[in-house]
Protein backbone atom coordinates (compact mmCIF):
# COMPACT_ATOMS: atom_id res chain seq x y z
CA UNK A 1 0.00 0.00 0.00
CA UNK A 2 1.26 3.53 -0.97
CA UNK A 3 4.26 1.98 -3.08
CA UNK A 4 5.32 4.68 -5.55
CA UNK A 5 5.67 3.40 -9.34
CA UNK A 6 9.32 4.41 -10.51
CA UNK A 7 10.60 3.96 -13.88
CA UNK A 8 13.59 5.47 -15.75
CA UNK A 9 12.59 7.46 -17.98
CA UNK A 10 14.96 8.78 -21.07
CA UNK A 11 13.85 11.58 -23.91
CA UNK A 12 16.99 12.04 -26.64
CA UNK A 13 16.55 15.49 -28.57
CA UNK A 14 18.18 15.35 -31.37
CA UNK A 15 19.69 18.86 -32.33
CA UNK A 16 22.09 18.79 -34.62
CA UNK A 17 23.68 22.43 -34.07
CA UNK A 18 26.75 20.96 -31.69
CA UNK A 19 28.27 21.18 -28.13
CA UNK A 20 28.54 24.24 -28.26
CA UNK A 21 24.91 25.16 -28.95
CA UNK A 22 23.46 22.31 -26.65
CA UNK A 23 25.63 22.41 -23.60
CA UNK A 24 23.93 25.90 -22.60
CA UNK A 25 20.57 24.62 -23.60
CA UNK A 26 20.88 21.58 -20.80
CA UNK A 27 21.91 23.59 -18.32
CA UNK A 28 18.93 26.02 -18.73
CA UNK A 29 16.31 22.75 -19.37
CA UNK A 30 17.86 20.92 -16.23
CA UNK A 31 17.18 24.45 -14.00
CA UNK A 32 13.62 24.71 -15.97
CA UNK A 33 12.80 21.06 -15.34
CA UNK A 34 13.88 21.58 -11.56
CA UNK A 35 11.85 24.81 -11.59
CA UNK A 36 8.56 23.51 -13.21
CA UNK A 37 8.65 19.64 -11.85
CA UNK A 38 10.64 19.59 -9.31
CA UNK A 39 12.32 16.32 -10.69
CA UNK A 40 15.96 16.74 -10.60
CA UNK A 41 16.78 15.86 -14.59
CA UNK A 42 20.41 14.59 -15.39
CA UNK A 43 20.77 16.49 -18.99
CA UNK A 44 23.59 15.45 -21.18
CA UNK A 45 24.53 17.38 -24.01
CA UNK A 46 26.11 15.94 -27.12
CA UNK A 47 27.51 17.10 -30.42
CA UNK A 48 23.70 15.61 -31.67
CA UNK A 49 21.62 17.12 -28.99
CA UNK A 50 20.58 16.32 -25.57
CA UNK A 51 19.42 13.63 -23.58
CA UNK A 52 17.43 13.44 -20.42
CA UNK A 53 17.45 10.73 -17.85
CA UNK A 54 15.18 11.32 -15.22
CA UNK A 55 13.17 8.92 -12.92
CA UNK A 56 9.42 9.05 -14.07
CA UNK A 57 7.43 8.73 -11.06
CA UNK A 58 3.20 8.13 -11.26
CA UNK A 59 2.66 11.38 -13.12
CA UNK A 60 -0.11 12.19 -15.02
CA UNK A 61 0.06 12.63 -19.32
CA UNK A 62 0.26 16.08 -18.75
CA UNK A 63 3.69 15.46 -16.97
CA UNK A 64 4.99 14.33 -21.12
CA UNK A 65 4.05 18.04 -22.12
CA UNK A 66 5.76 19.41 -19.41
CA UNK A 67 9.46 17.81 -19.92
CA UNK A 68 8.62 19.24 -23.42
CA UNK A 69 7.94 22.98 -22.38
CA UNK A 70 11.01 22.81 -20.17
CA UNK A 71 12.85 22.83 -23.62
CA UNK A 72 11.34 26.41 -24.92
CA UNK A 73 13.17 28.76 -23.13
CA UNK A 74 12.74 32.50 -23.72
CA UNK A 75 15.42 33.98 -26.20
CA UNK A 76 14.84 37.42 -24.76
CA UNK A 77 16.35 36.15 -21.19
CA UNK A 78 18.51 33.93 -22.73
CA UNK A 79 22.11 35.80 -21.39
CA UNK A 80 20.30 36.43 -18.22
CA UNK A 81 18.96 32.84 -17.52
CA UNK A 82 23.14 31.36 -18.60
CA UNK A 83 24.52 33.35 -16.16
CA UNK A 84 22.52 32.80 -13.42
CA UNK A 85 23.10 29.05 -13.86
CA UNK A 86 26.62 28.88 -15.61
CA UNK A 87 27.63 29.88 -11.95
CA UNK A 88 26.28 26.53 -10.57
CA UNK A 89 28.69 24.67 -12.95
CA UNK A 90 32.18 22.67 -12.88
CA UNK A 91 32.97 24.97 -16.37
CA UNK A 92 32.21 28.10 -14.37
CA UNK A 93 34.48 26.49 -11.51
CA UNK A 94 37.27 26.00 -14.23
CA UNK A 95 37.05 29.29 -15.74
CA UNK A 96 37.38 30.95 -12.42
CA UNK A 97 40.17 28.94 -11.41
CA UNK A 98 41.97 29.71 -14.83
CA UNK A 99 40.94 33.63 -14.65
CA UNK A 100 42.36 33.88 -10.80
CA UNK A 101 45.09 32.43 -11.82
CA UNK A 102 45.96 34.44 -14.75
CA UNK A 103 45.37 37.77 -12.40
CA UNK A 104 47.65 35.98 -9.62
CA UNK A 105 44.85 35.49 -7.16
CA UNK A 106 46.05 32.00 -6.54
CA UNK A 107 49.50 32.44 -4.35
CA UNK A 108 51.91 29.21 -5.30
CA UNK A 109 54.28 27.01 -2.96
CA UNK A 110 57.35 28.71 -3.68
CA UNK A 111 59.09 30.43 -6.89
CA UNK A 112 59.56 28.41 -9.52
CA UNK A 113 57.29 25.00 -8.52
CA UNK A 114 54.47 24.15 -9.98
CA UNK A 115 51.53 23.90 -7.52
CA UNK A 116 49.74 20.86 -7.59
CA UNK A 117 46.76 20.86 -9.50
CA UNK A 118 44.36 19.67 -6.52
CA UNK A 119 45.86 22.52 -4.26
CA UNK A 120 45.13 24.63 -7.38
CA UNK A 121 41.27 23.92 -7.20
CA UNK A 122 40.86 23.94 -3.43
CA UNK A 123 42.53 27.62 -3.53
CA UNK A 124 40.08 28.28 -6.02
CA UNK A 125 37.19 26.37 -4.73
CA UNK A 126 38.13 29.09 -1.50
CA UNK A 127 38.23 31.75 -3.21
CA UNK A 128 34.95 31.19 -4.90
CA UNK A 129 33.12 30.84 -1.43
CA UNK A 130 33.86 34.11 -1.05
CA UNK A 131 33.94 35.84 -4.52
CA UNK A 132 30.03 33.96 -4.87
CA UNK A 133 28.79 36.84 -2.72
CA UNK A 134 29.88 39.40 -4.71
CA UNK A 135 28.39 39.14 -7.95
CA UNK A 136 30.62 42.09 -9.87
CA UNK A 137 33.48 40.60 -8.63
CA UNK A 138 36.06 41.08 -11.53
CA UNK A 139 36.91 37.61 -11.81
CA UNK A 140 33.17 36.22 -11.90
CA UNK A 141 32.35 38.64 -14.62
CA UNK A 142 35.44 37.33 -16.42
CA UNK A 143 34.47 34.11 -16.11
CA UNK A 144 31.03 34.54 -16.82
CA UNK A 145 32.32 36.28 -20.03
CA UNK A 146 34.79 32.96 -21.27
CA UNK A 147 32.17 31.00 -20.91
CA UNK A 148 29.28 32.53 -22.72
CA UNK A 149 31.43 33.83 -25.04
CA UNK A 150 34.52 31.77 -25.95
CA UNK A 151 33.16 28.34 -24.91
CA UNK A 152 29.20 28.77 -25.58
CA UNK A 153 27.47 29.89 -29.27
CA UNK A 154 25.02 31.96 -27.15
CA UNK A 155 23.79 33.90 -30.49
CA UNK A 156 23.19 30.53 -32.59
CA UNK A 157 21.33 29.19 -29.01
CA UNK A 158 19.29 32.01 -29.52
CA UNK A 159 18.74 31.57 -32.92
CA UNK A 160 17.08 28.33 -32.65
CA UNK A 161 15.45 28.94 -29.31
CA UNK A 162 13.91 31.85 -31.67
CA UNK A 163 13.01 29.48 -34.34
CA UNK A 164 11.27 26.48 -32.08
CA UNK A 165 9.12 29.64 -30.26
CA UNK A 166 8.39 30.76 -33.71
CA UNK A 167 7.84 28.03 -35.38
CA UNK A 168 10.45 27.72 -37.45
CA UNK A 169 11.98 24.53 -36.02
CA UNK A 170 9.43 21.64 -36.07
CA UNK A 171 9.37 19.71 -32.83
CA UNK A 172 8.17 15.55 -33.69
CA UNK A 173 7.88 13.67 -30.84
CA UNK A 174 8.12 9.59 -31.53
CA UNK A 175 7.83 7.39 -28.24
CA UNK A 176 9.57 4.01 -29.01
CA UNK A 177 10.22 0.82 -27.25
CA UNK A 178 14.28 1.19 -28.34
CA UNK A 179 16.54 3.84 -28.70
CA UNK A 180 16.90 4.48 -32.53
CA UNK A 181 19.76 3.99 -34.07
CA UNK A 182 20.98 8.03 -33.71
CA UNK A 183 19.68 8.25 -29.99
CA UNK A 184 21.60 4.80 -29.18
CA UNK A 185 24.63 7.05 -30.28
CA UNK A 186 23.64 9.72 -27.63
CA UNK A 187 22.83 7.27 -24.70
Amino acid sequence: EGALLALAADLVVHAPWGARVTSPWALLVSAQITARLGIDADVMATDDGLVLRLLDTDQDDQWWEDLLDALAIEPEDLTRQLSQEITRSALFAAKFRECSSRALLLTRNAPGRRTPLWQQRQRSAQLLAVAAEYPGFPMVLESVRECLDDVYDVPALRQVLTGLRDGMIAVDVVQTATPSPMAQSQM
